[in-house]
């Protein structure tokens, strides 16, 4: 008795994809895929949404709604899923390239305050009094202005700086994150977690009236509403 080849499928769903209003998002941009080459090949330029602009800024994609989308194209197939069971899709225009302008007046803005952050903290600490005091018990003269302590100190207040943000200007001085990197991230994913569990909280409000899709055309939802019985 021949036994009928089932093809499998491992799939890995990307975290974040981004897509314009009225683009058709096809399956290779949402995940990562892994089975026989000529069905990859396929199941890559399928299509899985079409968002619009009622769609919002934002969309949840569901592992469900993609199984569902593959099992109509090759109903024989075997999935394999791997991560996340949902990926989000930013809506909106292709970014612009940065302004050289606004990244001045940012640079010179936070240039500006953080230095006038650091000379109000050496002020409320009484720095200036504290290198005078330490000259004077040191050399045992007093002077206005000890630049020996001064001046390294400054420098070393910047390098401390350098190495605790691990990077200066496009250099890095290693591969470990930053402190800032880390923070970053940490926003990111917490930004990623609210917004999945806001757009999961829309499903299930919506679900009576919208077994609908979203980013599925009004034309098709129409033809599924009236072929139903």
């Amino acid at each position: 008795m021949n036994r009928v080849f089932t093809p499998t499928l491992y799939i890995r769903l990307r975290k974040r994809a981004s897509a314009a209003p009225g683009e058709t998002v096809t399956l290779g941009r949402l995940a990562q895929l892994l089975t026989e080459p000529d069905m990859e090949r396929e199941l890559a330029n399928l299509p899985i949404c079409t968002p619009t602009e009622r769609d919002g800024t934002v969309i949840l994609i569901d592992m469900l709604h993609i199984v569902k989308t593959v099992r109509s194209a090759f109903p024989h197939v075997q999935i394999e899923q791997y991560g996340e069971p949902h990926v989000l899709i930013d809506i909106g225009a292709k970014p612009r390239p940065p302004s050289r302008v606004a990244l001045a007046i940012v640079w010179l803005l936070l240039f500006i305050g953080s230095g006038l952050a650091i000379m109000n903290f050496h002020v409320d600490v009484s720095m200036m009094e504290v290198h005078q005091r330490l000259y004077e018990m040191i050399t045992g003269q007093r002077v206005d202005h000890p630049y020996w302590l001064q001046i390294p100190y400054s420098i070393g207040l910047g390098a401390g700086m350098v190495l605790f943000f691990n990077q200066l200007f496009k250099k890095r001085f290693s591969e470990e994150p930053s402190p800032l990197e880390v923070e970053m991230f940490s926003y990111q994913e917490s930004l990623n977690h609210y917004v999945i569990t806001e757009e999961y909280r829309k499903l299930q409000r919506d679900e009576p009236e919208a077994s609908a899709i979203p980013g599925e055309p009004d034309g098709e939802r129409e033809r599924k509403d009236g072929d139903s019985p």
